[in-house]
């Protein structure tokens, strides 16, 4: 697969992953972006943005490596692509794993 299409597809993924969960939350409600290590919240964000980061830093992010790609000598495309690959799946992990912070946080919220 190309650096374009694996990119594209991480981008999507991560802004489909975000629509999901803001269909749950209501408009104006400040979202935690980082819980400290007594596991409370120590900043938040409005649901747009706290939403909208991580699509936003992959967006910005694999847009150099889908550049690189176009000079990547042949006999080094696998290593690219693994590497690609694994930034990927590192963010669609990372991601994931604060939308489902944000889900036990909002429960939370709801008393119970």
């Amino acid at each position: 697969m190309s650096a374009p299409f694996v990119s594209s597809i991480t981008v999507l993924a991560l802004a489909a992953m975000s629509l999901a969960l803001a269909r749950r939350v209501p408009a104006g409600t400040r979202l935690p972006m980082q819980w400290g290590i007594k596991g409370l919240p120590t900043w938040s964000a409005p649901r747009d943005i706290a939403l909208s980061i991580t699509p936003l830093l992959a967006a910005f992010t694999l847009t150099p490596f889908t550049l690189a790609s176009l000079w990547v000598e042949p006999d080094e495309r696998l290593t690219f692509r693994i590497v690609l690959a694994l930034v990927c799946l590192v963010y669609v992990a990372v991601h994931g794993l604060h939308l489902y912070l944000l889900s036990r946080w909002l429960r939370s919220q709801d008393g119970g």
